[in-house]
């Protein structure tokens, strides 16, 4: 049975029985096509052993279980943007995914930006904004403030230059750790599927897009995210138009990867400009968000486990 070890926490306690859920289901999808799939935490690592000294699961009444056993992996899927290069320098011994590079980008939105900027927005680091007025001048109209690292879409801010400057005071001494970004308008439909602000995930496994999900935040919000007490809904690659797949391609073609990674591509339709944009890349895509859409989480499952098994 080939063993992948998800490294991440697992000492959370979740107050909806519905996110174990989609976790149970995963792990029992896995067991059954042959895949031993647990989570670890790189703070249980042996490195003169090169093992984990623990690892935990879930039980048929969703209870978190630790095993205090040794587990040496096949495969380390992470999905922690904690510590990257330490963790990818003391398992070097395993096969990581995704790779290296891809949670590097996934990290930080500023690395993000510099290696996909063509498809992005302009972005500046806050620092840079302050410090430059030829920077200033480069944004129109609104803009966005963002945390520099994942932060569950808290402070990120819709302003304008003139308010941003009129609250510096409030940055000091953090202006390394938020970028500013121009804002787009993606409050138009998309390809006769919705008619409101919305983005686009396509969620890779390897060269393959093994899930498509429309999301849709609450009208008054510009953020387009489901933590934004938002919908989601799946679509299917013919529901979605051949342009985005293309810049999809385009830029995983470009990024050069070695299709050994798990992530995903975030788009947006700018009607104004009748241009798509890449929001970002995320190496760690939710599979929880679908436990009450059994097919959607199957079809991710299913994508999951021929990926991996492909890998060994």
């Amino acid at each position: 049975m080939l063993k992948i070890a998800i490294e991440n926490w697992y000492t959370k306690k979740y107050k909806w029985v519905d996110t174990y859920w989609a976790r149970l289901f995963m792990q029992n999808f896995f067991h059954m096509h042959d895949l031993d799939l647990v989570r670890v935490s790189i703070n249980t690592f042996d490195a003169k052993k090169n093992r984990f000294n623990e690892y935990n699961i879930l039980d048929d009444t969703w209870m978190n279980i630790t095993i205090k056993k040794k587990y040496i992996p096949d495969i380390i899927w992470s999905r922690r943007w904690m510590a990257i290069n330490h963790k990818y320098d003391i398992c070097k011994n395993f096969m990581i995914v995704p790779s290296k590079k891809i949670s590097i980008i996934w990290n930080e939105k500023f690395e993000n930006y510099k290696y996909t900027q063509k498809y992005q927005p302009f972005t500046a680091l806050l620092s840079s904004f302050f410090s430059s007025k030829t920077i200033q001048n480069t944004y129109t109209k609104n803009i966005v403030i963002k945390p520099i690292r994942a932060n569950w879409w808290k402070w990120i801010v819709l302003t304008t230059v003139s308010e941003l400057l009129k609250k510096r005071k409030k940055y000091h001494g953090m202006e390394e750790l938020f970028i500013v970004q121009q804002f787009k308008d993606f409050s138009g439909w998309y390809q006769w599927i919705c008619d409101t602000n919305h983005d686009v995930r396509c969620m890779f496994a390897g060269k393959k897009i093994i899930e498509i999900t429309l999301r849709i935040p609450k009208k008054w919000d510009f953020r387009s995210n489901i933590w934004s007490w938002g919908i989601q809904a799946t679509l299917k690659k013919s529901q979605i138009s051949k342009d985005l797949l293309h810049l999809s391609k385009e830029i995983y073609k470009d990024l050069n990867l070695q299709d050994n990674d798990i992530f995903s591509m975030d788009f947006a339709y700018c009607k104004p400009e009748k241009r798509r944009y890449l929001i970002e890349i995320n190496a760690s895509p939710g599979t929880w968000y679908y436990q009450t859409d059994r097919w959607a989480l199957l079809k991710i499952c299913k994508g999951l486990a021929i990926f991996f098994t492909s890998l060994w």
